[in-house]
C-alpha cells in the first residue's frame, strides 16, 4: 500500500501539477512508505491502426528542480483513440511504475479526464475537441482510468489528468459510481479522498 503526500508545482505555462506519494490509509490512518510521482504518460493509439502517439508530462528530478517537461497532445480529427494513462517514478533507477500499483489497488484509485478539451463522465464539454468514455473497470465494476476511449472531432483545448486515492473511511467505500458526475457538476471539492497526480496538457486536433 502507499500513502499521500502532496507536492505541488504551479508553472506559468501549460501545466499545474500535483505530484505525490500514494497509500492506503484504511481505518488505522498510520503511517505507511511514501512514494513519488515524478511522470505521467499518456499513449494514444488509433483505432484500425498507425503509430501510437505519446505524451509526457515528466519532472524527473523531483520537486524544487528544474522545471517539468510538458508535450503538447496532437491528435487526428474524426478519429477513435484507445488511451493509457501511465504512472512512474524516475526517482529511482530503473524507474518504478506506479501505475501497476494503482491497477492492483484499482478499488481505491480513479483517474479523472476533465479540462477543456474534454465531454465525458467528468467534464461537460460538448463542443470539446476529445470525447471520452473508461475502457476498464476494477474488482466492483467501477472505472479505474488506466484504460480510456476518446473519439475526436477538430478544436484545441486543454486535458487535465487527475489520479484520486480513494481509500475507505470507517469501513465504508469511498469510490462510489457517481464519482465523475460529482466531478463534473461541482469540481474535486465535491468527492472524498486525496489528489495523488494532477498534470495539464495542451490539446489540438486537426484534420489528419
Amino acid at each position: 500500500m502507499f500513502r499521500t503526500s502532496t507536492i505541488a508545482l504551479l508553472l506559468a505555462s501549460s501545466a499545474v501539477s500535483l505530484l505525490a506519494a500514494c497509500g492506503d490509509d484504511g481505518d488505522d490512518h498510520g503511517a505507511h512508505e511514501l512514494e513519488v510521482i515524478t511522470t505521467v504518460i499518456l499513449t494514444f493509439t488509433p483505432d484500425g491502426g498507425g503509430a501510437p502517439i505519446v505524451a509526457e508530462f515528466d519532472d524527473p528530478d523531483g520537486d524544487g528542480g528544474d522545471p517539468p517537461v510538458v508535450d503538447p497532445i496532437r491528435l487526428a480529427a474524426d478519429t477513435t483513440y484507445a488511451v493509457t494513462v501511465g504512472f512512474e517514478n524516475r526517482l529511482e533507477n530503473p524507474p518504478e511504475d506506479i501505475g501497476a500499483e494503482v491497477r492492483d489497488e484499482g478499488d481505491e484509485h480513479q483517474v479523472f479526464f476533465t479540462g477543456t478539451a474534454v465531454d465525458g463522465p467528468a467534464s461537460d464539454q460538448p463542443a470539446a475537441p476529445l470525447a471520452h468514455a473508461y475502457a476498464d473497470v476494477d474488482a466492483e465494476g467501477l472505472p479505474i482510468g488506466l484504460a480510456s476511449e476518446v473519439t475526436t472531432q477538430a478544436g484545441t483545448g486543454q486535458l487535465t489528468i487527475t489520479l484520486r486515492h480513494l481509500p475507505p473511511i470507517n469501513g465504508a467505500a469511498t469510490k462510489t459510481a457517481e464519482l465523475a458526475a460529482q466531478v463534473r457538476d461541482g469540481g474535486f471539492a465535491a468527492i472524498g479522498g486525496e489528489t495523488d497526480a494532477q498534470v495539464t496538457f495542451d490539446v489540438t486536433v486537426a484534420a489528419p
